[in-house]
């Protein structure tokens, strides 16, 4: 486990090693086979920019069994005091223009999903100051990595390039506060 203290005490923490091999295989399976379609928006770009993506119900995430396996983690702190709110598979390909964003959930579950990425394939998270001009933290697309972070930190992700797997997936978790 790792945390950053970003700008205003904000927190990343990054869990490696969650899961065994079995698990993600299983996770990576179960993502790919999801129904995708057009629609998702991140940030400001007013409608222009559509993206792929999956959202999944309550059964679909215990059907993939991931919020379990993560309540029997080092990473179970993350959900106390959180219900869930929705959770959403992005799909993400190289040529794909990617915007600054907040949220106003107050926190995030992000797991990277694909079995295998390279060091030069890019794709990593970004994570700015409040003004949204300085990156002040980059977290490489790891597989199997999961990330807790405040939703209200801007963030985005730098595509992945030409040389990558052509489909880049990240499952979003998105939770609120027990008592909404």
């Amino acid at each position: 486990m790792k945390e950053i203290i970003v700008e205003g005490g904000k927190k990343i923490t990054i869990y490696d090693d969650l899961f065994t091999m079995q698990q993600r295989t299983d996770y990576y399976g179960f993502v790919r086979n999801s129904y995708f379609k057009i629609g998702w928006e991140d940030g400001i770009n007013e409608g222009k920019d559509k993206f792929l993506h999956s959202t999944y119900s309550d059964d679909d995430l215990r059907t993939m069994g991931i919020i379990e396996a993560i309540a029997e983690t080092e990473a179970k702190k993350e959900l106390i005091g959180f219900a869930l709110k929705t959770a959403v598979v992005n799909l993400s390909y190289p040529s794909d223009a990617n915007w600054t964003h907040t949220h106003i959930e107050p926190k995030i579950l992000l797991y990277y999903p694909n079995i295998r990425w390279g060091e030069a394939w890019h794709g990593e998270t970004l994570f700015y100051d409040e003004a949204c001009k300085e990156v002040v933290y980059a977290n490489p697309y790891v597989p199997g990595r999961l990330i807790a972070f405040d939703a209200t930190i801007p963030h985005t992700i730098r595509p992945q390039s030409y040389l990558a797997d052509k489909f880049r997936f990240t499952l979003a978790i998105i939770l609120q506060h027990e008592n909404i």
